[in-house]
């Protein structure tokens, strides 16, 4: 009977251990993802993004790019992924802020960024971002942007693959979305690094190009067509919506996708063919 209690005893001592260890654990990793999430959020803020554009930017939902900022719940990888792709963040740098002691400082060391004069009197916790070295960042990525697309175009199948409009697609799809990141990128660097702004819009300029060259490449397709009449014709973008009587982001869709309203299709032919009159 004694045996048994100090058997029981000992059984439970070590279950209580190992409880406090795991509690501990889980802890420390909930407040690791808060202050990797703090980080995050301070990137965003500093491009001035609402979490509905980043949500756009990324395709993660506002709900989950809210818990990763709060470090509510742990993030699936790909949902990390895309948050760091939208960001402009290098591939692991959100498992790299998990462990850090001085997350700021080590998103500075990621990103290239110095940290500000003053930063290590700054409370515990406390995330600052130097927006001058934000604007070094988001030329990066703008550049990255540009080497990536031309990258997969040089490894675009053979004009004669039955897959190759569709990849044309994709890709012209990539361009729009770095296009929109440029633009924001733009944004925020103009009143930041006026000269970093300059080199993010020939980035921005370039990609256009590479969008507009690849749409040459399908000569016959209507979003091509329409592409070039709207080149073409001297009617501001608004009046041109009007008269197909569907919205400006419709018409960029219509653009670079070939996606046409129903009952557009009738009107958006007829602009074609009589655009350069």
């Amino acid at each position: 009977m004694f045996a048994a209690r100090k058997r029981y005893k000992y059984v439970y001592n070590e279950t209580a251990t190992v409880a406090l260890v795991i509690f501990g654990y889980v802890r420390s990793a909930a407040v690791s993802r808060e202050s990797a999430g703090a980080a995050l959020r301070a990137v965003r803020e500093s491009l001035d993004w609402s979490l509905a554009d980043l949500s756009a930017a990324t395709g993660v939902s506002v709900m989950g790019l809210s818990y990763l900022e709060r470090g509510a719940r742990k993030p699936h990888k790909t949902t990390i992924q895309k948050v760091e792709n939208g960001l402009g963040l290098p591939p692991g740098t959100y498992n790299r802020l998990l462990v850090a002691s001085d997350p700021m400082a080590e998103l500075a060391q990621l990103t290239g960024a110095k940290p500000t004069e003053g930063m290590s009197a700054r409370p515990p916790g406390a995330i600052v971002v130097d927006r001058h070295g934000d604007t070094e960042v988001l030329e990066k990525y703008a550049e990255a942007q540009l080497e990536a697309l031309n990258s997969v175009i040089n490894r675009l199948p053979a004009k004669t693959s039955n897959e190759y409009e569709t990849y044309i697609l994709s890709v012209i799809g990539q361009c729009v979305k770095a296009e929109l990141l440029a633009a924001n990128s733009w944004r925020v660097a103009v009143n930041a690094d006026p000269e970093s702004a300059s080199r993010i819009m020939r980035h921005l300029q370039a990609i256009d190009a590479t969008r507009t060259e690849l749409l040459q490449r399908m000569p016959t397709s209507l979003s091509a067509r329409f592409d070039q009449a709207c080149a073409r014709s001297s009617l501001p973008e608004p009046v041109i919506a009007a008269l197909l009587g569907i919205t400006a982001d419709e018409m960029w869709d219509i653009r670079n996708s070939g996606v046409i309203p129903p009952g557009a299709l009738p009107r958006v032919r007829a602009f074609v063919e009589h655009a350069g009159d």
